[in-house]
């Protein structure tokens, strides 16, 4: 597992975000009793990647923070990726939002965007653009590279 953490590289200013690479992983897309996804990750061949941006809420307040995730697969061999739109399902690219905001939390399949990946034995350079369709989002643009 790599992590990177703070990376200015697309990165709100008022946040902070980190990238972990979970190796030899599979990652399900679920849903609860309520209909509601969520991810998880099991024993597989493949490396997920899983990108979380976050903000401290104010000082004095309970349910303040908030957080996005992306969620994403890379399958086993495969050096370099591009998923475009609907062909983002084929590696089950997630957006998740964790907030104290009613009807928003979640997550969501993302079906609008492009990611580019180029995989070495260095390490995983990653490019995504997506637009969620059902929520707002602070994070839509990110470049990062993650050393293994």
């Amino acid at each position: 597992m790599g992590q990177v953490e703070n990376r200015a590289t697309g990165c709100p200013e008022e946040g902070t975000c980190n990238v972990v690479i979970h190796k030899n992983k599979h990652l399900v897309v679920k849903e609860d009793g309520t209909g509601a996804m969520y991810p998880e990750m099991v024993a597989g061949e493949n490396t997920v990647v899983v990108y979380t941006f976050s903000k401290e809420g104010p000082a004095g307040t309970a349910d303040g923070n908030y957080s996005e995730t992306i969620h994403f697969e890379i399958p086993a061999g495969v050096e370099n990726l591009s998923k475009e739109d609907a062909m983002l399902a084929e590696v089950n690219l997630l957006y998740g939002k964790q907030c104290f905001c009613r009807g928003e939390a979640g997550f969501y399949p993302i079906r609008n965007g492009k990611l580019l990946v180029e995989k070495s034995s260095q390490g995983i350079v990653f490019d995504l653009k997506f637009k969620v369709e059902k929520t707002s989002q602070v994070i839509s643009h990110i470049t990062e590279t993650v050393k293994l």
